[in-house]
């Protein structure tokens, strides 16, 4: 990896870090899981963003805290993390993230794998 790669992958993590997650896709998503969802943290993974032309994507994993009947006596907080990607181009070599995605699937006991005896 040159350190253009390197130096493009960075501005990348750091637009993904500074994006608005309300304003994303996944928040909506996030936000039904629970009565007060929290976003914590967005991990990217640097070294997993591909780049074609001024095209990039890569995956994430958000860390979130859920809180359950905050208005009660016995409030319930909880943190989850879930899987996720985004996409999104250079425009003059400034990263603008267009999409961030989540997948809770594995918050309502669903999976996208198949299971041997479904071969």
């Amino acid at each position: 990896m040159d350190n253009n790669t390197a130096a493009r992958r960075q501005k990348v993590v750091e637009a993904v870090q500074a994006k608005d997650y309300q304003d994303t896709q996944a928040w909506s998503d996030l936000d039904a899981l629970s009565s007060s969802t929290q976003v914590d943290t967005i991990e990217t993974f640097e070294k997993e963003i591909r780049f074609d032309g001024n095209d990039f994507q890569g995956p994430l994993t958000w860390y979130v805290v859920l809180r359950y009947g905050m208005n009660t006596a016995d409030p319930l907080e909880t943190s989850e993390s879930f899987p996720g990607t985004f996409h999104g181009s250079l425009v003059d070599e400034v990263p603008v993230i267009a999409e961030m995605t989540v997948d809770t699937s594995s918050f309502y006991g669903e999976t996208g794998e198949q299971n041997a005896s479904d071969i």
